[in-house]
């Protein structure tokens, strides 16, 4: 894959262990009526442009740009996490339910860390554990693939010598072209703004 910039921009960043989250930080575009027309610069900086396939829990092979046409709110997870991950996906479902009617229009994304463990079977499995609906796609990818995608969402994580991984929980809202829009940090987060977000663009 040819090597971006901009996917390869590093930065700053702390790791958050799959314990409980104090982190209180959020990042999000200014409140408007309308939807923001992507600039040039900001569709060249799409997460649709990744060029790397995932397999969905269906076993579906995809890249991110099957996305394209509908907001996206999406996060990284890692099925075998025993705190932050369940808690991110329960955030994830809180805010399809309080979107109620709406949330038919949006795709919920996960993808995981766990590229060794989280199989499309797997995958399918907890998706059935955590009573998610047909509105959530989970993905698999290779090492390559999730790494990038890492970066362009700004989620930094790392394996430990168990086989875990000590990462970041962000929930992210892309507009129907893969543009970043918002950024929500933390666990258990008012997502009020998200949903705003999110709503533009239906």
């Amino acid at each position: 894959m040819k090597k971006n910039p901009f996917w390869l921009l590093a930065l700053p960043f702390f790791l958050l262990a799959c314990r409980p989250d104090t982190a209180r930080q959020e990042q999000a575009s200014p409140q408007t009526e309308t939807a923001p027309q992507p600039s040039e610069a900001e569709m060249a900086q799409s997460l649709f442009q990744l060029p790397d396939t995932f397999l969905t829990q269906d076993g579906r092979p995809m890249t991110l740009a099957g996305f394209k046409g509908r907001p996206t709110i999406i996060s990284m997870v890692f099925t075998y996490c025993g705190y932050a991950c369940p808690r991110l996906t329960a955030d994830m479902q809180q805010i399809e339910q309080q979107m109620g009617a709406q949330a038919d229009k949006v795709n919920f994304v996960l993808v995981s860390f766990d590229v060794a463990r989280d199989s499309p079977a797997r995958l399918k499995q907890y998706a059935a554990e955590q009573q998610l609906s047909r509105n959530f796609t989970l993905l698999h990818g290779s090492e390559e693939a999730v790494r990038n995608l890492g970066v362009l969402l700004d989620i930094q994580f790392e394996k430990d010598e168990d086989g875990n991984f000590a990462h970041g929980n962000i929930i992210t809202v892309l507009d129907p072209n893969g543009i970043i829009r918002h950024r929500k940090e933390g666990l258990e987060q008012d997502h009020a703004q998200t949903i705003r977000e999110a709503e533009k663009y239906l």
